[in-house]
């Protein structure tokens, strides 16, 4: 497999940057968050689910599991579900394969952190939610990347 290239180091920086924030985050934070903390939020970004501040806890644990899994995904491109025939032992192909996943978990461990940083607040009563701008930005976070690889392996 090709050697990744500078952006693929810098989107790998952002997702363990991203988890260590995560997770220092809650660390520092936890004595001080109240028992109950909201734990579902509706698509204008308000709470409207609460539960026990140890979902947090699940919400680190899902986070560290989905960048696991991406990292699996990326050195056994085969588990990569993609719309389309592409010739998977291509060099081209399996350089883009990477990066494209690499990409998807930056975007996911950054909207995870903020999900995090979002929920302490509005438990402590910093912020009322995740807003507004969650929604759309996680979405086109997630679709732009996405999008942008998918056309570029359909060239390949």
């Amino acid at each position: 497999m090709e050697r990744r290239s500078t952006l693929d180091w810098l989107y790998e920086g952002v997702s363990v940057a991203a988890l260590a924030a995560a997770c220092g985050d809650v660390a520092i934070h936890w004595s001080a968050l109240p028992e109950r903390i909201p734990t579902h939020f509706g698509a204008g970004g308000t709470p409207n689910g609460w539960g026990g501040k140890s979902m947090l806890l699940i919400l680190l644990a899902t986070t560290v599991l989905v960048a696991i899994l991406l990292t699996v995904a990326e050195r056994y491109q085969r588990l990569i579900n993609i719309p389309m025939r592409v010739d998977r032992d291509s060099p081209e192909v399996q350089r883009l394969l990477r990066s494209m996943v690499i990409a998807m978990k930056a975007v996911i461990t950054v909207m995870f952190v903020w999900i995090v940083d979002l929920t302490m607040r509005t438990a402590v009563g910093e912020a009322n939610g995740l807003g507004a701008a969650f929604l759309p930005v996680f979405l086109g976070g997630t679709f732009a990347p996405a999008v942008y690889y998918l056309t570029k392996l359909k060239k390949v």
